[in-house]
């Protein structure tokens, strides 16, 4: 499965792994001066939101309440949670905006401290501490100024009057992270914005949820009851870390079952094993494609990596058999898709995708099987299957033939648009295989 980058969020969203030495990911095939020319622009411009800080806000502000906060912003920052797609959260979000209600856009200066720090914690090069600074002077400078310019009141913010000014500022606060983070991680993964974003979008922003409130109770509890009583909100802000860590726990065991499973079929069939991936990669470039939510792409991507599960109920002479197959025998290979069903059927995660594992060999016009099913009620999942496992079939060599050119094997989808495949799945494959120049553009 993709796996671009390792983390990113210091303070809620922030890089963890960009630009290092000795990456065994992307970090080598990364367009390295688009790159460096992102993170130039955005330390340039974080410079300049200090400077405006520094002559408009700084001298007015609150020093004793700025260096508390910045200790409790390093301490969140320094406890980051990792997410599927890359990056990670932390807790900070909720010191940070607590620190902008208190001391409003000076707190700039605590988002370079709280964007270093987790990425020095990890011992990063330069580029990518500098971008982690550099995001965050920008992101709490932003929302520094949107409370401030919204009407906010610094020092002692309370509702109703700031409501406005307290939504302002955590919109603000979001879509600076988001946006700057996703942009670095999309340019230096070489992935398209929308796949970035849509993947941790809703991870992120159950966070932000999650701690917007917690922020705000403790920017306005801070100037009644002091430091050492705004100390006692870190065990809610604890707790919430602890919560959403075992929630990505339980996500990567979820992974790891899958991964098992795939292990599984290699020790019996090495060829399925090489099929089974190129076939997750096809379903999920298909599914992106077709502009499928990013929860849907990883379903299907973890569906194509299982489809073939049922095969470890085939002997290893069929699979494995040069010749043409007796009837008995392509019988015998045929309820494969019965059986994988039936596998996953028992793994409460992996139930929904059971249906799709059964209906992979189905086809548009009856002919498939194990059912016979026909247009519609063959699942979605199952047709965009369909096509990527026709398409690694044909172009994958086989004991009894050579494989077929990706011309050839996309002439043989087009022919069989609309009554063995899906013309739709089938359009957005070819768009896919165009865009990445393995075919060419006829138009």
């Amino acid at each position: 499965m993709p796996a671009p980058g390792e983390g990113f969020l210091s303070g809620c969203y922030g890089v963890n792994s960009v630009v290092q030495e000795g990456d065994n990911r992307n970090t080598a095939q990364s367009p390295v001066g688009a790159l460096h020319a992102y993170v130039g622009a955005a330390v340039a411009t974080a410079i300049g939101m200090l400077v405006i800080v520094g002559s408009f806000y700084l001298r007015d502000a609150d020093w004793l309440s700025l260096a508390f906060f910045a200790a409790l912003s390093l301490f969140a920052a320094l406890m980051p949670v990792p997410l599927p797609r890359g990056g990670s959260v932390s807790v900070s979000f909720a010191t940070n905006f607590a620190t902008i209600l208190v001391c409003g856009p000076a707190a700039a200066w605590i988002g370079a401290i709280d964007g270093a720090a987790n990425a020095i914690r990890r011992r990063s090069g330069l580029i990518r501490v500098a971008f982690n600074a550099a995001q965050m002077v920008l992101t709490v400078g932003l929302s520094g100024l949107a409370y401030t310019w919204a009407g906010g009141h610094i020092g002692a913010p309370h509702l109703p009057e700031d409501a406005l000014a307290v939504l302002a500022s955590a919109l603000v606060y979001f879509l600076t992270n988001f946006l700057l983070v996703t942009g670095v991680m999309a340019i230096s993964q070489r992935l398209p914005f929308r796949i970035v974003w849509s993947g941790n979008t809703g991870l992120v922003l159950r966070n932000y949820l999650a701690l917007a409130p917690l922020g705000y109770l403790i920017g306005a509890a801070y100037p009644h009851i002091g430091m050492v009583g705004t100390v006692l909100f870190f065990i809610p802000l604890l707790l919430a870390r602890y919560s959403f860590q075992e929630y990505m726990k339980m996500r990567e065991l979820y992974a790891g079952t899958v991964r098992g499973l795939a292990a599984a079929l290699e020790a019996k069939d090495k060829y399925t094993r090489g099929h089974s991936d190129r076939v997750a990669v096809y379903s999920a470039a298909i599914a992106r494609q077709l502009r499928m939510p990013e929860s849907e792409v990883e379903k299907v991507e973890y569906t194509g990596l299982l489809h073939d599960i049922g095969k470890i109920g085939v002997p290893d002479e069929l699979l494995s058999k040069s010749g043409q197959l007796r009837t008995d025998e392509f019988q015998r290979i045929q309820q494969h898709p019965v059986t994988g069903a039936k596998i996953l059927s028992e793994i409460s995660f992996l139930r929904d995708v059971a249906a799709t594992i059964r209906c992979h060999h189905e086809r548009l016009d009856g002919h498939g099987y194990p059912n016979g099913l026909t247009e519609r009620d063959i699942p979605f999942h199952a047709r965009i299957l369909a096509v990527a496992d026709a398409y690694d079939a044909m172009t994958s060599d086989r004991p009894y033939r050579r494989g077929y050119p990706p011309e050839e094997a996309v002439r043989r989808l087009l022919a069989g648009s609309g009554k063995q495949f899906d013309p739709e799945v089938v359009r957005a494959f070819v768009e896919h295989l165009k865009e990445q120049k393995v075919i060419a553009d006829a138009s």
